[in-house]
């Protein structure tokens, strides 16, 4: 079993301005992950926070059918939102968070999980990091698995939290977009000397960059007619969790990774996240899934 812990939120992305008009799907960083990894396959746990209203319950449903065993501490209050507007393929968004009670998850929740994987500013904030510090402290011998998946030059507060994690986690991944805004002077040599076993730097169309101990791997990216790239990376770490795991690599065995395995797994993870930005949204063609598992998977 899998577990992710992250937001949940109602993407709302622009269709038409003359009057406003959008579409509704189900996101979140953690929750794009966790949704491609359930659809390859992976038994999957996502811990996260729902409210009250008719939407907080599609969410759940939403949640359901696509196969998530959901943990979901319920505040009063409706459910967050995401307005997305696709400006050249790339998304810009404005957020709308009401929760402000404590996220506290049920003890036990990562009770036999192989993996956990947490991120985003969901783990930032004051009144939902104490409750992710005690899943990352539960998680004792998982895979630990963390992408910032920032949107703004982190606080001084943040710092502090972002430092804690790289502390106590394997695998880091992030984009240069998030590098850029933790080391504005030299973003590839301040992940370079980052604490995680294995870092992992996505560069766009640039492909990605991997540092593990004293060895690095650099490959290009796949090239694709591009619609959109929201959910690039959160596919890119389905890819690069899953192709990791099924190689049997785990916490202890994961600083002993080969540059071979590395190199496939990086391969993997690109292609899937060349296949999100074929299609508008996070949530991959099942075709597309499907040859992705053949030629990476084996079934």
């Amino acid at each position: 079993m899998l577990a992710l812990c992250g937001e949940v939120l109602v993407d709302l992305i622009l269709e038409g301005e003359n009057p406003l008009r959008f579409t509704g799907v189900l996101g979140g960083s953690a929750l794009n992950t966790a949704t491609t990894l359930a659809r390859l396959g992976f038994p999957v746990r996502f811990l996260s926070e729902v409210g009250t209203d008719w939407l907080s319950r599609w969410s759940e449903e939403e949640m359901a059918r696509r196969g998530l065993e959901a943990h979901l501490v319920r505040h009063e209050g409706p459910m967050p939102l995401a307005l997305v507007r696709l400006e050249g393929g790339n998304a810009t968004y404005s957020f709308h968070r009401p929760f402000q009670g404590a996220f506290r998850p049920p003890k036990g929740a990562l009770k036999g999980a192989r993996a956990f994987h947490f991120g985003s500013l969901f783990a930032l904030e004051g009144r939902t990091a104490d409750g992710v510090l005690a899943l990352v402290e539960e998680a004792e011998g998982a895979l630990l698995s963390y992408d910032p998946n920032l949107r703004h030059p982190p606080t001084g507060e943040e710092r502090a939290r972002i430092q804690s994690y790289l502390r106590r986690v394997d695998l880091l991944k992030l984009s240069l977009e998030d590098a850029r805004l933790l080391f504005p002077e030299g973003p590839v040599e301040g992940v370079r000397g980052l604490p995680p076993p294995l870092k992992v730097l996505t560069l766009g169309e640039e492909g990605a960059l991997a540092f593990l101990g004293e060895k690095e791997v650099r490959l290009p990216a796949e090239r694709v007619a591009v619609a959109d790239t929201v959910g690039a990376g959160d596919s890119f770490t389905a890819g690069l969790l899953a192709l990791l795991l099924r190689k049997g690599y785990g916490k202890a065995s994961l600083p002993s990774l080969t540059p071979e395995d590395l190199e496939e797994s990086l391969r993997g993870a690109m292609a899937l996240a060349a296949l999100a930005c074929t299609v508008r949204g996070a949530y991959l063609p099942e075709e597309g899934l499907r040859a992705w598992k053949a030629r990476f998977l084996g079934d």
